[in-house]
């Protein structure tokens, strides 16, 4: 048994690295299959991380899980599993997300554990932290690792042990990212993860272990004064430091019938400080605070949704008539100085239903030039075609121009784009939040036409996001303009991407009236004390921060409190204790 642990160890962590060296490629792998019944992943900085709820994580991190039942029935590794061996999956015969692990396989080595633990002198502590301890601190790596969820985590250790010269692995050993693994919450601390991570100076010095519990229940109970001297115990340390953290849910967009889907746009509202006196403290004014906005464009209770429909008009550019006739809406605007070819828009747009309408429209407004019967005005700065015929037929002489193919698709986008470029204009220099070279990138015609259509809805994406802040969070101008700088700034940079959270920096004291009054959606407090990687976390939230776990909905008796949309919901609290274990390699 115990060359087959080595190999094992050795057989691990060469496929980590693999995974490893190919993502600083730029190489992103599906998921791997280990033991036929557990998959491996590597999750890549800036991707969704389901640690990020608990530990703010978000970089490089290995999360194990057990393998989706689909694939579990096509792995060509089949190994019968007794009653005791069966992976949970928490589900009621369906595959709805992540499933977990169970915390632990084997009973058996119950007693040896608890010998252990009295003989070493250790603090009692679960048992993958036993087991990683024997084979990190005593070179004792003849423990049957099969038998524990933990067994991944100690093969992990084993490897990265600079005392572990007899595996076959190239010393010195490159460090991995973190892993961590998915637990079922079976055990009576309702453990849902394990993790490992390195301790890393020129050189692998030690490791950090972590147990994540997740509780979720209508009512609480815990002492700040309770959880320092645990963690002072723990870590054998006099003083600790304590860091608190609220996050505040400003604004969430929700469906306003069944008929329409919400869209995704959240203000958030994060603040911190130090020291923390008691749990669940209001967070002072001396705090420092961010604001997050995700904001999706068409929010429904926005006042830009006809700039919207505008804008999705602009993004078709096709070849055939069939296209058009199903893209042509009713559009309206509310600027007042329009010209003639922005009143064109505004005509045609309500009245075109088919391509050939759209050719008799500018066949008239062609013919009506030429003849001279009409002279329109025009805004400066445009360069569409229909403006050049425009200012052709000022001296009597026109291009002769044939209405066929997308022209005149093309013709209408451009004074259309034209149009929207002068609201964001009108609007950005109105409200002093941005000047004409600030938005140069923006609104340029030196490009080609897609491209000027996909920098404006760059530009209609930051208008979305200072509108959803104006209407929901009415701040000063001072934000508003710092705000609008940022936006400009990341995408003249960046790609349009309306998931991404831009985030700014507050005073507490400028915001303070929209959360002194409301619970925060999340509070959490961190306690430390010497090595930096050791901490103790407590955290409280009012939605489930573990997405592989289904928890127990209080019934119909339960207390229940009305929200602030005046639904009648049910009233249940969540909460995290993350305890670690630090070992040093010797």
């Amino acid at each position: 048994m115990w060359p087959r642990v080595n190999r094992a160890a050795e057989e691990f962590y060469c496929r980590l690295l693999q995974e490893f060296d190919e993502e600083k490629k730029g190489i992103h792998n599906d998921p791997f299959i280990y033991e036929a019944d557990v998959q491996v992943q590597l999750i890549s900085k800036g991707q969704p991380n389901p640690l990020k709820n608990i530990l703010d994580e978000n970089d490089v991190v290995f999360i194990v899980e057990k393998l989706p039942l689909e694939k579990e029935e096509t792995s060509h590794v089949e190994e019968p599993q007794c009653e005791e061996t069966a992976i949970s999956d928490l589900s009621t015969g369906e595959n709805v997300g992540p499933l977990a692990l169970p915390v632990g396989r084997a009973s058996l080595l119950l007693l040896l554990l608890n010998l252990f633990t009295h003989t070493v002198g250790l603090p009692a502590c679960s048992n993958y932290i036993l087991i990683t301890y024997w084979c990190t601190h005593l070179r004792l790596h003849n423990v049957p690792f099969y038998f524990f969820t933990g067994q991944l985590i100690g093969l992990y250790t084993m490897a990265h042990n600079p005392n572990m010269t007899h595996l076959k692995i190239h010393h010195p050993v490159t460090a991995l990212p973190p892993l961590w693994v998915r637990c079922d919450s079976s055990d009576p601390e309702g453990t849902c993860w394990l993790g490992a991570e390195l301790v890393t100076t020129n050189s692998i010095a030690g490791i950090v272990l972590y147990t994540v519990s997740c509780k979720a229940d209508k009512t609480y109970s815990v002492n700040l004064e309770d959880l320092k001297s645990s963690h002072k115990k723990r870590h054998h340390l006099s003083i600790v430091t304590t860091r608190g953290f609220a996050q505040y849910e400003l604004f969430k967009s929700t469906a306003l019938d069944d008929t329409l889907a919400a869209s995704q746009t959240t203000i958030t509202l994060d603040i911190s400080w130090s020291p923390v006196d008691e749990i669940l403290q209001s967070p002072p004014l001396s705090s420092t605070a961010t604001l997050n906005l995700k904001v999706e464009s068409g929010e429904p209770r926005g006042p830009l949704n006809h700039l919207q429909r505008e804008l999705k008009f602009l993004l078709i550019v096709k070849h055939d008539s069939a296209a058009v006739d199903r893209s042509i809406e009713c559009l309206f605007t509310v600027r007042g100085d329009l010209d003639f070819a922005e009143q064109l828009w505004f005509k045609m747009s309500g009245s075109v239903v088919s391509y050939q309408d759209l050719v008799k429209c500018f066949t008239l407004i062609i013919q009506s030039l030429q003849r001279g019967d009409i002279q329109p005005w025009l805004h400066s700065g445009s360069n569409s075609l229909l403006s050049k015929l425009i200012h052709q037929s000022y001296h009597g002489t026109m291009d002769t121009v044939t209405l066929s193919g997308t022209i005149p698709v093309k013709m209408l986008l451009e004074i259309g784009l034209d149009k929207l470029k002068k609201d964001f204009i009108s609007f950005f220099i109105g409200q002093e939040l941005a000047s004409l070279n600030h938005l140069e990138y923006f609104i340029t015609p030196s490009v080609d036409i897609q491209e000027q259509v996909y920098r404006v809805q760059k530009l209609h994406h930051i208008l979305e996001i200072l509108v959803s802040c104006m209407l929901f969070i009415k701040p000063q101008h001072e934000l508003l303009f710092a705000l609008t700088q940022s936006c400009i700034k990341y995408y003249r940079q960046n790609p349009l991407d309306e998931q991404h959270v831009f985030q700014l920096p507050v005073r507490p004291a400028a915001v303070k009236n929209l959360y002194q009054s409301e619970k925060p959606q999340k509070w959490k407090v961190e306690i430390s004390g010497g090595q930096k990687k050791v901490k103790t976390v407590w955290q409280l939230s009012d939605s489930a921060p573990v997405d592989h776990l289904s928890f127990h909905k209080p019934g119909k008796d339960d207390v229940s409190e009305l929200t602030l949309n005046g639904s009648l919901e049910e009233r249940i609290f969540f909460t995290n204790l993350v305890t670690c274990s630090q070992v040093h390699f010797k």
